[in-house]
């Protein structure tokens, strides 16, 4: 039998909608390209479902890894300590699960070189 694998995008959370719509629009493509069930949406903070939710969902479906890719462009607090204390609690909580923590999509290369290209073509406009 395959291991079941399912990304968790990790993004910063608000109680405002217009705050969420980019991350939830991100989250309905990939849905789209890998599946209802390759993919699920979770918030840092100040929204719902946050990581505990969906790694039991996760869980009760089957699966066995999840793979967590936080969507924040910058290192500091969430990276060193609020991920990887939601994602221990997680691994209390949901042992048969296991748990990866990805590295942030700021700290991707291709990352950087879209933002100097974006900055670029806007010193020229």
């Amino acid at each position: 039998m395959k291991e079941v694998t399912r990304l968790i995008l990790f993004a910063p959370g608000s109680e405002d909608a217009k705050v969420r719509k980019p991350f939830e629009e991100l989250f309905e493509g990939l849905r789209n390209e890998l599946g209802k069930e390759g993919v699920r949406l979770a918030y840092l903070h100040s929204a719902s479902p946050n990581l505990a939710e969906v790694a039991k969902e996760a869980a009760d479906d089957g699966v066995a890894r999840i793979r967590i890719l936080p969507l924040l462009l910058t290192p500091g607090g969430p990276l060193e300590k609020e991920i990887p204390e939601q994602a221990s609690v997680v691994r209390a909580q949901v042992p048969q699960l296991t748990v990866e923590i990805l590295p942030s999509v700021g700290a991707h290369p291709r990352m950087r070189t879209l933002l100097h290209a974006l900055a670029r073509e806007a010193a020229k406009s």
